[in-house]
């Protein structure tokens, strides 16, 4: 196979290949052996046709197709091979000449971009304190507390912050609506769960009371609801109040928190916890700016098709997420009140900005050799073994069949930590 390789711009390089006579001839007679095995004519059993017959009802371009269809992976694998590409994102690829002697495909291959750093050490950026308050260690206590509350059967009026089991069923214009019912639902009054306006008519209920309740959809909604007056008729089986608990001796004791046996060191464990959070935000929040810097300073040829890809995975994640919800693109779009452009544009932008981030850590883990090896696979299993108190080979074992990703994710905070040491504005 002859080919002429034309470099492009953005990391991409065109191949144009003329396939043998031969290869070309023979492709065309397995195509139409394979056609014709397909093929029913009158007064012959499927693919019995005698051949002249064949020949005369199967369509050359079918044979074209399906002989072109065979050829394609085995002649792109040959260019990978022969001229040691490696492609970053799927090809495309064009059929150039074509007649029943000759067969030219021109193959346009996005290889890894070229990346070309600016700088990227010594770049002075500081990391923001992180300091603790005591009112932001109340807050946590008490979020920690209410969180230990039970909920216990209530026969007086529902308020803000109890609980109802409900049966509810709604309907629009007299006509109930897909959704809009369901039995011994527990809803927790002031959580905003439901439409603005449902929560607030349900204070007062008691257990057994029957009500209706009104309200409007808002205008970002699903398009069959968005703006429309609703009726909900709401059965009352339960009211359960909120009881919280105190913060004593016996609820540390059945928080069960390691090393916490009074308010004392209650409020010291939150404190580390507040501040670990704290640190770590600020931590990301510098990397941030330090790669902002480091990828305006550096030249990245990022071809489209790297980008287009990247959405398009981005793309089906969302969907995955809201499938999981129950809602489809159209409603979410809906219920948001985007546009499906500006969602396009948002995540384009963000695409890019993810791909020329990792592109310039890994030239930099190459320029400055950042690498896992065995022994550093090993000082890993082992800590992993002491923190959890288990053998070594277990960790090994419960590891082993995603090796490739643990072994990604330690070259990753490798990256990482060279960055910020070399970069974090050192105190004065």
């Amino acid at each position: 196979m002859k080919r002429v390789v034309n470099k492009l711009e953005n990391s991409k390089v065109e191949v144009i290949c003329d396939i043998d006579e031969k290869v070309w001839k023979d492709a065309q007679e397995k195509a139409f052996q394979k056609l014709a095995k397909d093929l029913t004519l009158p007064g012959f059993r499927k693919g019995k046709a005698p051949e002249d017959m064949a020949r005369k009802h199967i369509d050359t371009g079918k044979i074209f197709n399906e002989a072109i269809n065979g050829l394609l992976q085995p002649s792109f694998d040959e260019v990978l091979k022969e001229e040691k590409l490696q492609p970053f994102a799927r090809p495309t690829v064009d059929v150039t000449k074509i007649s029943d002697t000759e067969l030219q495909l021109k193959f346009v291959i996005v290889l890894q971009p070229e990346v070309t750093l600016g700088e990227y050490k010594n770049l002075g950026i500081e990391k923001a304190k992180v300091e603790v308050n005591e009112e932001e260690i109340d807050k946590e206590i008490e979020h920690l507390v209410a969180q230990n509350a039970n909920l216990v059967t209530s026969e007086e009026p529902a308020k803000i912050g109890d609980t109802v089991v409900i049966d509810f069923v709604g309907s629009v214009d007299g006509k109930e609506f897909d959704g809009g019912k369901a039995e011994n639902y527990n809803l927790e009054l002031g959580s905003h769960q439901f439409v603005p306006g449902f929560e607030e008519q349900l204070v007062g209920v008691k257990s057994g009371d029957e009500v209706t309740v009104n309200v409007k959809f808002p205008e970002q909604y699903v398009a069959e609801l968005a703006g429309k007056d609703a009726s909900f008729k709401v059965t009352v089986h339960e009211v359960k109040a909120k009881v919280v608990p105190e913060l004593n001796e016996d609820l540390i004791k059945d928080l069960n928190i390691p090393e916490v046996k009074d308010v004392a060191s209650l409020r010291e464990y939150e404190k580390k916890q507040i501040s670990a959070h704290k640190e770590s935000h600020a931590t990301n929040e510098l990397l941030d700016k330090i790669m902002d810097k480091i990828v305006s300073d550096a030249k990245i040829e990022l071809a489209d098709e790297i980008i287009n890809e990247e959405v398009e995975g981005m793309k089906k994640n969302m969907e995955q997420q809201m499938a999981q919800r129950g809602l489809t693109m159209e409603q979410y779009l809906q219920i948001t009140g985007q546009k499906q452009e500006d969602l396009d544009a948002h995540m384009r932008k963000d695409a890019e900005k993810n791909l020329r981030g990792i592109l310039a850590m890994e030239k930099i883990a190459q320029v400055e050799n950042i690498v896992v090896n065995d022994k550093d696979l090993e000082d890993e299993f082992a800590k992993i073994a002491a923190q959890y108190n288990m053998p070594v080979e277990k960790v090994k074992e419960i590891l082993g069949k995603d090796m490739q990703r643990f072994a990604a994710e330690i070259r990753q905070r490798r990256i990482v930590d060279f960055l910020i040491k070399a970069n974090e504005k050192k105190a004065e």
